[in-house]
């Protein structure tokens, strides 16, 4: 717990020097995505969790329904609910997310993959702090044949590189239950 205390503590004195997406479509952001990559940041939220994926769908207002699930390290299913959505005049990339019983949160979209299909084939995504990473595909195996070495360049240009932030694989094996 106090390891959590003095990593809020710190978030107040980090900087980041990135941007999100000028454009962010989100017709093609919508969907199913797998989570290849987090940091150690999530892990506090996701604890030992595995083959977590996200589910986007646009509501009628705009928003966007969020259903995030992944196997605990019990071997259950674990899930929270919630929407993304553009804040006050916030637009492109910047969005905010306010998931079941957490206060909302930045969801930037730091950088989108080709589109395959009609949608993104990956997005990095993290929030105004460099805090959170989470790398989303559209295929597993797709990204590590076709993307992986470019998406770690980015995440180093973009200072996904700190001991708190590093990129560490989401097991996205033996995921059903």
């Amino acid at each position: 717990m106090l390891g959590v205390i003095v990593l809020l503590l710190v978030c107040n004195f980090i900087d980041c020097t990135y941007k999100a997406v000028d454009e962010l479509d989100v017709y093609k952001y919508v969907g199913d995505w797998y989570q290849v990559y987090q940091d150690k940041f999530n892990l506090i939220f996701q604890e030992k969790g595995r083959c977590s994926r996200a589910h986007y769908k646009l509501l009628d207002d705009g928003r966007i329904s969020v259903l995030n699930e992944q196997i605990d390290e019990d071997g259950k299913k674990d899930q929270i609910t919630g929407y993304a959505y553009y804040k006050d005049h916030d637009c492109c990339g910047y969005l905010t997310v306010q998931l079941r019983d957490i206060p909302e949160a930045p969801y930037w979209v730091l950088e989108l993959g080709p589109v395959v299909d009609d949608y993104y084939d990956y997005s990095i995504v993290s929030d105004n702090k460099g805090l959170s990473l989470y790398v989303l595909a559209r295929d597993v195996d797709r990204f590590f044949k076709l993307y992986n070495d470019d998406v770690m360049e980015s995440l180093q240009e973009l200072g996904f590189n700190k001991f708190f932030n590093k990129p560490v694989i989401m097991n996205q094996t033996d995921c059903s239950i």
